[in-house]
């Protein structure tokens, strides 16, 4: 009977046990299955959490699996500092969609609600045009054509402009490319009519305005000058020599046809601009040359292709910029200044410049190699900038970019 009694007794110790490993070996079971969807959610800390819980109820399978996740958070809690430092940089910097990218990358941890409150606020910001970026590169644009003289591209991207912080200086380009407009046909007007004088004054009234606007003001300033100067000469005509020195022929025809040759030379070279001039002196010598009419248009509207192209460089180039798309930004401006007829290259540089440097602030702190690299050739560019005279907007720049281009100053 006692041995009966012994038997049932170790019988239910071994159902005890028997029932408890299996209970541990569901627990694992659980764990594991927890530990996968966490990492699925790319929620590392809940991972950790799961897998150091099964390593307690099984070291020997799960005891590395624990400390190699322990280890994987830690790296990526340090990661998160750098990404959440670069979120709010980019978040100052009206980079909204790079601040969304970065700071949605941050799944956990302490920085994660502050991260997600970040993300929110970027989300608003993008929902309400318009743009304040967008509105800064177009009036960048629009300062560089009108500094040009290229007044229809500045009108047109004058009126891209509709934050309400930009709009006067938006305003004030479209009301000078007016006035000016206005005062030099009325220079015109007064030229036509024989009043050289008033006409001189609306030249160099329209001189001040823009040195460089269409109708070359400066040029009919002279011409104003030298006609004034010719009416107020004496009428006394110089008695003619009774004899006058043979004058030699000009072969007009052998002349215009050394030119046609030259603008052919010019044009297969690809140098258009003296293939123009060329053209130009035939015509000079025979305004209805048809194969001079013809090939100087055909030179103008090349020309003009180029140009519109090497100034979409420029606009792209800027855009990108403010768009925090450095490597385009970069791309384009550096396109746009070794084209050949490039007018805004103080804009160009200025903006390689902050482009670059840009680059070098969100640089990963660890390469400082990298990062100095690219401020060395941000300050090599804002140099240039200087050179060309240029003079940014400094309301549409970063201050840190400010900071910079004042160490740039000789």
């Amino acid at each position: 009977m006692r041995t009966l009694r012994a038997l049932l007794i170790g019988a239910c110790a071994n159902l005890t046990l028997f029932i408890s490993a299996v209970h541990a070996d569901n627990q694992v079971d659980h764990l594991k299955d927890l530990a996968k969807q966490a990492h699925a959610r790319g929620a590392l800390d809940q991972e950790a959490d799961a897998l150091c819980q099964a390593a307690a109820l099984d070291p020997q399978k799960y005891s590395k699996k624990c400390a190699h996740a322990r280890d994987e958070v830690t790296r990526q809690l340090n990661e998160f500092k750098g990404l959440f430092g670069t979120g709010q940089f980019e978040l100052q910097q009206k980079d909204y969609q790079g601040a969304i990218r970065d700071l949605s990358k941050i799944r956990f941890g302490p920085l994660a609600q502050q991260a997600q409150a970040l993300v929110a606020q970027a989300k608003s910001a993008l929902a309400q045009p318009p743009s304040e970026a967008a509105g800064a590169a177009a009036l960048s644009l629009a300062l560089a054509a009108y500094g040009r003289g290229d007044f229809n591209a500045a009108a047109a991207q004058a009126s891209q402009v509709h934050s309400p912080n930009l709009q006067a200086q938006a305003q004030q380009i479209l009301m000078n490319i007016k006035v000016f407009q206005d005062t030099m046909s009325a220079g015109d007007t007064l030229a036509k009519n024989g009043d050289y004088k008033g006409a001189e004054e609306k030249y160099a009234f329209a001189l001040k305005i823009n040195a460089n606007g269409p109708g070359n003001p400066a040029d009919k300033l002279h011409q104003m000058d030298a006609l004034l100067q010719k009416q107020s000469a004496t009428h006394q005509v110089a008695q003619e020599p009774a004899t006058k020195p043979a004058q030699s022929k000009v072969n007009y025809a052998a002349k215009v046809k050394s030119d046609l040759a030259q603008a052919s030379d010019d044009e297969a070279r690809g140098d258009l601009k003296g293939a123009l001039q060329a053209f130009d002196n035939a015509l000079a010598l025979d305004g209805l040359q048809p194969e001079a009419r013809a090939g100087k248009q055909r030179v103008i509207a090349e020309l003009q292709k180029n140009q519109k192209e090497l100034e979409q460089s420029l606009s792209d180039g800027v855009l990108s910029y403010y768009a925090s798309d450095f490597a385009h930004a970069n791309q384009a401006l550096s396109a746009y200044l070794n084209g050949s007829d490039a007018r805004s290259q103080g804009a160009a540089h200025f903006y390689l410049a902050a482009s670059l440097l840009s680059q070098a602030i969100l640089a990963d702190p660890q390469s400082q190699g990298p990062a100095s690299d690219l401020r060395q050739k941000a300050q090599q560019q804002f140099q240039l900038a200087r050179q060309a005279h240029y003079k940014p907007v400094e309301s549409l720049i970063s201050p840190k970019i400010l900071a910079e281009w004042a160490k740039s100053e000789p």
